[in-house]
Formats: structure tokens, sequence, C-alpha cells
């Protein structure tokens, strides 16, 4: 008789650990004003890396080293505007995966720049 009951009881406690589960994220496009908070970081992050990049090279021959200090040294300009996209409830993981591609397509960009500018250099 108790395996009735349970029966009973068990789909009605997966409905409600379902519910209580669930939570509401923005989907969808950016507003204006968060694409615009997203294009000024991603300007704000990439001039930072240039900047500290650019002030290394007498210092540092490797330039996997120096990008990598640079990315370190601006990281706080992408952790902003992940937080900022998370307080305007928009999912933690892909957000999370947004700002890594922001800060990859920086950070091969500043390599690029670097190997160019080396190459100049010793010219």
């Amino acid at each position: 008789m108790n395996y009735k009951k349970y029966y009973a009881l068990l789909p009605l406690l997966c409905l409600l650990s379902l519910h209580v589960n669930a939570e509401e994220y923005k989907t969808g496009s950016l507003t204006q004003e968060e694409y615009q908070k997203v294009s000024d970081s991603t300007a704000e992050h990439a001039d930072c890396m240039n900047e500290f990049a650019m002030s290394q090279t007498d210092v540092q021959a490797d330039l996997r080293v120096i990008a990598d200090h640079a990315m370190k040294e601006c990281s706080p300009i992408l952790e902003e505007l992940y937080n900022f996209l998370i307080t305007n409830n928009y999912a933690p993981e892909p957000m999370r995966r947004y700002v890594s591609g922001i800060s990859n397509k920086a950070a091969n960009a500043l390599l690029r720049n670097l190997m160019m500018f080396m190459a100049q250099k010793k010219q």
C-alpha cells in the first residue's frame, strides 16, 4: 500500500523541484544601452592592452609574456562588463562565453600588432 503513495508523491515532488529551479533570464538582442556598454568596454579593453603592451616591449622580449601580462592587467574591464550583463538579468554561462570571446579576439589582435611592431623595430 505504501508504494502507491510514492507513485503519487514522486511526480508531485518532481514538478515542485522544476518550479523552484526555474529562473527567468533575458534572451535575444542587447538593448541599445547594453550594446553601447559592450562596445565601450571592448574598445577600452583593447586600448588598455595596447598601451600596456607597448610600455613593456623594451623590458620584455617574449611577446607571449607581454600579451599575458596585458590580459591580466586589463581583465577588470571585462569583469566589470560581465557583472553589468549579469545584473541586467542575462544568463551567466552565455555571458561568460561572450566576454571570453571578446578577450580572445583582443589577445589575438594584440599579438598580431606586437609581431608587426617588433618586426619593424628590428629593421
